[in-house]
């Protein structure tokens, strides 16, 4: 009998999943998520404006882009190592964007209401 009760506890230990933890060089979810925000948002804008001057255009992303760099406290590097992280962890970069498109959307409904 107990045998039995132990090979149950064996197949529900097994059935757990373990939570993989971010390895700490990589930017967290939350912040990667806020990051990828303004850089997907900067890029609609390079969309928009490279009919009027595409060199204006690019010069004013490159801009962006060390301005979001900046206020984060990051470099490229560090950027394009977890971006490389998360699209090889797939699951979790669903949640980044899960994240984004929230956070999109809550700044959309704000915008809405004025």
């Amino acid at each position: 009998m107990k045998l039995k009760y132990l090979i149950i506890l064996c197949f529900l230990l097994a059935c757990t999943g373990t939570k993989e933890r971010i390895p700490e060089e990589f930017l967290s979810k939350k912040e990667f998520a806020s990051i990828l925000k303004e850089v997907h948002l900067a890029e609609a804008n390079f969309e928009l404006q490279k009919t009027n001057g595409k060199e204006d255009a690019q010069n004013e992303l490159m801009y962006s882009y060390q301005t979001i760099y900046s206020n984060h406290h990051i470099d490229e590097n560090k950027f394009q190592e977890t971006l490389n992280y998360y699209a090889n962890h797939p699951d979790e970069l669903e949640e980044v964007y899960a994240k984004v498109l929230e956070e999109l959307t809550k700044e959309r409904a704000s915008l809405d209401q004025q």
